[in-house]
């Protein structure tokens, strides 16, 4: 059976690596297998696996996860999504940059592909799915090379617009600048331009793992609500399929999504043990991840889901209630520290600038100048009071 599975993988690779020879010309749209077409290898390889004496829930998981990659799912990471859906986009800033790359589809292209070889491409499918953002790591790319480019012309616009009139006012007060510096000002917004886009492309690689990191907060946020309720359905008798139809349609914000997400994996044909799996694959939250992998096990060897259920959620709120512990005691010491820097701290510097500056000779040995005492109140102070709400925020706990 694993050949099997394995031949059809490479089948599948095979067709991929044809399509992406044909997605170079230009406006024609890759040709993908239909559902029936799927449906019938499907179905051809349940009838193989029945003959051979296999019950259907040995290969149903199988199977659906084949079905996903033929179809182009993302949890995959293979890209059957067509560039040119980009132009019919429900967002309109994404349907207005789908138009310009086709416009300019060859020079977006070769950006394209100097993009793909950003090491962040390896988990770009993953946290594109992760965060339930509806594009394939193929138009994703498309959209940063588009923005990245809008960057370039914009900040490089701006350089030369700002050293223009600089220029203009050297030249009207019959200021001659040197050759070098006017070389130089040429050279800067080029150099500006190249280092903000190269920003973008960055920033464009970090905002799927963001929000897939946000979701997995959002998640773990609700989930000891979203255990109990699992663990007092399944008391009452009620079946984990049922279980989760009921967190999918409750409202538990982004875990009821994901929840859904997982129920029309199983409604599709995918395995509920695998479904969950993919469920734990995909979310930023450990203590999710854990509980999901539980009842996972639970599945196989027959546990109380019950009291699993119960248990883990126990633990995800004592573990929750001991972050939350631990911050408190961090924020009653950081809360000292900013009363020191935001108060302390100044009134000495500003004493001993009074003292620099007042020709006493005690004055003399302390190197308190006036532009000095500016940088310290304008970019020292702000840098470390900003550093330190920093960290306080990425510290928080979070589930």
């Amino acid at each position: 059976m694993a050949d099997d599975f394995s031949n059809l993988r490479a089948r599948i690779e095979e067709k991929k690596s044809v399509r992406k020879q044909t997605d170079s010309v230009a406006d024609e749209t890759p040709t993908e297998m239909s559902d029936k077409d799927i449906d019938l290898i499907v179905n051809r390889m349940k009838t193989k696996y029945r003959s051979e004496g296999l019950e259907f829930n040995e290969v149903e998981g199988q199977l659906g996860e084949l079905k996903d990659i033929i179809s182009g799912g993302q949890q995959k990471g293979l890209d059957f999504q067509s560039l040119d859906s980009l132009r019919d986009g429900k967002n309109a800033f994404v349907r207005i940059l789908g138009h310009l790359y086709f416009s300019l589809h060859g020079p977006f292209e070769k950006l394209g592909g100097f993009i793909e070889k950003f090491p962040q491409m390896k988990t770009l499918n993953y946290y594109l799915y992760s965060a339930a953002m509806p594009y394939s790591s193929k138009q994703w790319v498309a959209l940063l090379s588009v923005a990245a480019v809008l960057v370039f012309i914009a900040v490089f616009s701006f350089g030369e617009l700002i050293l223009l009139v600089l220029r203009q006012v050297a030249a009207s007060r019959g200021q001659v600048l040197n050759p070098a510096i006017t070389a130089l000002t040429y050279i800067l917004p080029i150099i500006a331009a190249f280092f903000m886009a190269l920003v973008t492309i960055v920033i464009g690689f970090l905002i799927p793992q963001s929000n897939a990191q946000k979701r997995g907060d959002q998640c773990g946020t609700e989930l000891p609500f979203a255990l109990r309720h699992m663990a007092t359905e399944l008391r009452a008798g009620i079946g984990l399929y049922k279980t989760i139809q009921t967190i999918a349609k409750a409202d538990y914000g982004v875990l009821s999504q994901e929840f859904s997400r997982t129920i029309a994996e199983i409604e599709e044909g995918t395995d509920t043990k695998d479904a969950l799996r993919h469920f734990a694959a995909r979310t930023q939250s450990r203590p999710l991840s854990n509980a999901l992998r539980h009842i996972i096990r639970a599945l196989r060897t027959g546990g109380n889901l019950s009291e699993i259920m119960g248990t883990i959620a126990s633990d995800v709120s004592f573990d929750l209630r001991m972050k939350v512990r631990d911050y408190s005691e961090r924020l009653n010491f950081f809360g000292v520290i900013f009363i020191f820097m935001g108060i302390v701290l100044p009134v000495f510097v500003s004493v001993l600038a009074a003292i620099a500056n007042s020709g006493l000779p005690l004055g003399a040995s302390i190197p308190l100048t006036p532009p000095i005492v500016l940088i310290f109140y304008f970019l020292i102070m702000p840098s470390l009071l900003g550093m330190l709400a920093y960290y306080l925020y990425i510290s928080q706990p979070r589930v």
